[in-house]
């Protein structure tokens, strides 16, 4: 672990930014993916912040976005490659829901012998989101009719004219 000294600050007296205990040094880690400057005792709830990066700064391609060391093996995490959006903001707001999609779903539901349960857990909704969609009193959100689409084999989503 590194030790850190903060400029302007009395290198004889620092204040631990997790639990505030007054301590002659400071290591730099990162907990829940922010850097704090704590002490030994709180040190051991994150992983050291070797190197730092300006949040507003891209990482060159080559450059790996974290070296790890567990038990004693260095691990480089790679960084993310870039992901190509299929669809713009300006698409999704040309998209609506057709308007029987109440029907349609519970429908296409029953049809596969699936309960609103068993639905919503494959949705990743609650029931209650699911049972309202169907009674027509939800609107579904683009991104919720979409994965219904997928799960129900049916087309809720259409262009706008």
């Amino acid at each position: 672990m590194n030790h850190v000294f903060i400029p302007g600050s009395n290198r004889e007296s620092m204040d631990c930014e997790m639990c505030g205990k007054n301590v002659p040094h400071l290591t730099k880690v990162r907990i829940d993916g922010a850097i704090l400057n704590v002490c030994d005792a709180c040190a051991k709830f994150g992983t050291p912040a070797e190197s730092i990066r300006s949040s507003f700064s891209k990482p060159a391609a080559e450059e790996p976005i974290a070296t790890i060391k567990i038990n004693q093996k260095r691990i480089i995490v790679p960084p993310a490659k870039p992901t190509s959006r299929r669809r713009t903001r300006d698409n999704i707001d040309s998209l609506t829901v057709v308007q029987d999609y109440g029907e349609l779903i519970k429908e296409a539901r029953e049809k596969l012998n699936m309960t609103q349960d068993e639905l919503a857990a494959k949705i990743l909704e609650r029931k209650n989101v699911l049972s309202s969609m169907e009674r027509g009193d939800l609107l579904p959100e683009i991104k919720v009719a979409r994965k219904l689409e997928k799960v129900l084999g049916i087309t809720l989503v259409e262009n706008e004219e």
